[in-house]
């Protein structure tokens, strides 16, 4: 078997190959005796049918499964030979197999570019991290949020306008041009009114709302936030118009011994014990997920490769249907999602190219690293997802093996575990050592 690499672009390769006519003889022999083993021909028993007249009576499955195990064989083995690694999908290009005569194909595919710096010694990078436990101030607050989550609420009945800790039921419809705004359009929606930060004043919306009565509708405006999803919103003018539905106040429980054994502990001390550990997980996880996002910033800081397409889409429809899911979630319908959308093709595009920059890094680290991902461990994510999505597991993995998405799934398992051997190689620096030096 001979082969050739045609280097199509910085990330592209086509590969030719030619297989002599003895392998493509064997391969069709292999194939209807596969066949033949199944079937009953009369005169013949049951698989013992001659090579001849199986390849004859069963023509397309025996040049189909032959043509498939020729090419299958032929793209792994060269693919491990040349240490390929396709990032898309194989683009595949041959003609029908023939007895007798040599097989030529093609395949086309996307791979990693030349010229991604990859940090000689993982040990040398450094990242800035607070790695502290939580204080008695995060503890507390943390505490709260569970008291909150278990709240219970209590309408207030007397005549009165909204005050800071009231929960708040609203109606609100923002609009620029008499058209709706994405994320500025709910209905039943609640919120809990609070004292702004120092230095800081109420909101547009938070002051239409402290004006009204419960049934009441206020009206004003406010300029759409900088960091609004639809990038072509932003500095707008927002016409907003918010219906005051109901106002309840909160009614914490205390926290005693009677609440402990009601989530299940003896007593408080436990409780108390189970709150101060989760803040301290909550936060440290927090600031590693700070720090991994400043130590991707920093090896990427200055490179510029070319990137596969075929990444980058990938990564342009992961976003965009993360933020169909969040439209979605605030109440817009497919209309006006699907506008939304089309006015952030060109963030949307950027956004493809960083992430896929990342991807691409990562797996290039992870190749020089021979880090691998078993068919156990995606075995475990897949059981994983099952139970988040309350799916059958052999379905699931049926049909994520069926449509290739499980590679989807390893390679972020991998691109995971070089994330994590960077990062836990890398000196950990606290925020004050950093700005000492």
């Amino acid at each position: 078997m001979a082969h050739s690499i045609e280097v199509v672009s910085p990330v592209s390769r086509k590969i030719s190959v030619t297989v002599p006519a003895e392998e493509v003889n064997a391969a069709l022999n292999a194939a209807a005796r596969e066949v033949g083993a199944s079937v009953t021909l009369p005169g013949f028993r049951k698989g013992k049918a001659p090579v001849s007249v199986i390849e004859k009576r069963f023509a397309g499955e025996v040049l189909s499964r032959a043509s498939e195990t020729l090419v299958e064989r032929r793209v792994a083995d060269i693919l491990k030979e040349e240490d390929l690694k396709p990032l898309s999908r194989l683009d595949y290009n041959g003609d029908q197999i023939v007895r007798g005569k040599d097989f030529s194909f093609s395949f086309s595919f996307e791979t990693l570019p030349d010229g991604i710096r990859l940090p000689e010694d993982l040990s040398a990078l450094s990242v800035e991290m607070d790695s502290s436990e939580a204080t008695e101030e995060e503890i507390d607050a943390f505490t709260k949020r569970l008291l909150k989550s278990t709240a219970s609420l209590e309408e207030v009945k007397e005549v009165r306008l909204p005050e800071n800790g009231d929960i708040v039921t609203i109606d609100v419809d923002g609009e620029v041009d008499g058209k709706s705004v994405p994320g500025m359009k709910v209905e039943n929606y609640s919120i809990q009114l609070s004292e702004p930060a120092e230095g800081k004043e109420l909101s547009e919306l938070d002051k239409i709302i402290r004006g009204l009565h419960a049934g009441e509708e206020g009206t004003g405006t406010m300029v759409c936030p900088e960091d609004h999803i639809d990038e072509s919103l932003r500095g707008k003018t927002v016409n907003l118009t918010v219906k005051l539905n109901k106002i309840s106040r909160e009614i914490l429980p205390e926290l005693d011994d009677d609440y402990a054994k009601k989530l299940g502990f003896s007593d408080l001390a436990p409780l108390k014990k189970m709150l101060a550990d989760q803040a301290s997980h909550n936060k440290i996880s927090a600031a590693r997920s700070a720090a991994e996002q400043k130590l991707i910033a920093s090896v990427l800081e200055g490179q510029d490769f070319p990137l596969p397409e075929a990444v980058v889409k990938n990564q342009q429809v992961e976003y965009e249907n993360e933020i169909r899911d969040y439209l979605g979630q605030q109440g817009l319908d497919k209309a006006a999602i699907d506008d939304s959308i089309k006015n952030m093709e060109g963030e949307i595009r950027t956004r493809g190219e960083e992430r896929a920059r990342v991807q691409v890094f990562l797996t290039a680290l992870a190749r020089r690293e021979k880090l691998e991902v078993s068919a156990q461990e995606v075995d475990m994510q897949i059981m994983q997802m099952a139970r988040e999505y309350k799916q059958d597991f052999r379905k699931l993995r049926e049909a994520l093996y069926q449509n290739g998405a499980v590679n989807d799934i390893q390679d972020r398992m991998l691109n995971g575990k070089a994330m994590n051997l960077m990062f836990d190689k890398a000196q950990k620096v606290a925020p004050a050592e950093a700005k000492a030096e």
